[in-house]
């Protein structure tokens, strides 16, 4: 118990920055998940440009082009 208590009063700042603020880096925890999800599964590609363009798309920050 006195060990939880010394990690606690070690990190008392943190806690009280946690419950202050509502910043939390949930939104890029999970874009840094799905590029890692697709670079284990799309090993084929060429180049790391046509890689990038993938990762732009899912995360819709482009729009292919339609023919």
């Amino acid at each position: 118990m006195k060990t939880a208590i010394k990690t606690i009063n070690n990190y008392i700042n943190y806690v009280k920055n946690t419950l202050k603020y509502d910043y939390n880096n949930g939104i890029l925890e999970g874009i840094h998940n799905k590029i890692k999800v697709m670079k284990r599964i799309s090993f084929g590609y060429r180049c790391f440009h046509h890689f990038k363009n993938r990762i732009m798309i899912t995360q819709n920050l482009i729009t292919m082009k339609k023919a």
